[in-house]
């Protein structure tokens, strides 16, 4: 029977073993972990998980798959603590916001003996913790996959059979395109609405200013309401991409200003209502999925095994890793080593 163990019962940690729990994947066991006991209560409450442990050692010692479900900082510390309980051939991914120095850390601190593949599900809400874990969080949602340079086809593939199982739809991209398309999506959003709680809540009149606050401001400041830990550790793991849109932001930004600041002459009528409806026109293309991915390079994207393929190797055996090799004509699994999609 397969295993994965999720170290971390937050809010993601727990949804991940919801949505475990709920696939049609068979023969799998789901084991959770976490260093605090409020976490693991909470994830127990909510039935996530097959079993439970309070020992980071049992919890890994006969894991196939470990995802790592904490803070981003802390996965440092945690790999280096891990590497004697990992068995041989295990593959550890993440759920972290951000991948350059976990990369790095998983090339300078896991053994040899296993693999590390990132990963990130574009998926989550403001609230966190166990009990607001939703095993339906990931459907439908992209599911970023970044193996490091070291991973195997193998491993690879049972990292998209993971983020598949979930409901997830597998998108493969390198680190560096990665950490800044989600600095512009996901890490300025955040950094936008705190800005904005905080320029309006240091006003001398934020008592009376808040009384006018209504569902605009409520929408646009949702995500201030976030973990505080989680966007630290986001912004410190990730500062200069974010830097750089935020300037980008500060330009866009500054283009409407010099719009509106015309030396007390009435602003242009029609170049201010340009700017709302490009704005408008944008956003209606993406929300109706309009906005389509730049043609990749296939010649340079490995063949990573299938769904199908990759439930063969994993949950049937040995059967149906010969049954895969004889379907795939005996390809090695190892074919996909030091290539990224």
């Amino acid at each position: 029977m397969a295993q994965v163990t999720v170290i971390g019962t937050g809010l993601i940690g727990t949804s991940l073993g919801l949505a475990l729990r709920a696939s049609t994947l068979r023969n799998l066991t789901v084991v959770g972990t976490d260093a605090e006991h409020a976490a693991r209560s909470g994830a127990q409450r909510r039935q996530a998980f097959d079993r439970m442990e309070g020992r980071l050692g049992n919890a890994i010692a006969d894991a196939d798959i470990v995802v790592l479900a904490t803070p981003v900082l802390a996965m440092r510390e945690l790999m280096q603590g891990m590497g004697p309980y990992l068995p041989e051939g295990c593959v550890v991914t993440d759920v972290g916001s951000t991948k350059t120095q976990v990369l790095q850390w998983a090339d300078e601190l896991l053994p040899d003996a296993v693999d590390f593949v990132g990963g990130h599900p574009m998926a989550g809400r403001e609230t966190p913790g166990p009990e607001n874990a939703d095993g339906q969080l990931f459907t439908g949602k992209p599911y970023c996959v970044i193996p490091s340079p070291k991973a195997s086809q193998r491993a690879v593939g049972e990292i998209t059979t993971l983020a598949e199982a979930v409901g997830g739809v597998p998108y493969f991209i390198g680190v560096d395109e990665h950490d800044s398309f989600v600095a512009a999506v996901s890490h300025l959003p955040f950094l936008l609405s705190t800005a904005l709680v905080g320029c309006t809540s240091k006003s001398a009149n934020w008592s009376d200013i808040g009384q006018l606050a209504s569902s605009g401001y409520r929408d646009i400041t949702r995500l201030a309401s976030g973990d505080p830990v989680m966007h630290r550790d986001i912004c410190i793991s990730n500062a200069q991409p974010i830097v750089a849109w935020i300037d980008a932001f500060i330009r866009e930004l500054y283009e409407y200003r010099k719009l509106l600041d015309t030396d007390g002459a009435p602003p242009d009528t029609d170049a201010v209502g340009t700017m709302f409806e490009d704005a408008r026109l944008a956003r209606n293309k993406w929300l109706a999925g309009e906005v389509n991915p730049k043609a990749r390079e296939l010649e340079n994207t490995p063949e990573y095994p299938t769904f199908s393929q990759s439930m063969g190797q994993m949950f049937l055996g040995g059967w149906g890793e010969r049954a895969r090799r004889l379907m795939m004509g005996g390809g090695d699994d190892d074919r996909g080593r030091n290539r990224r999609p």
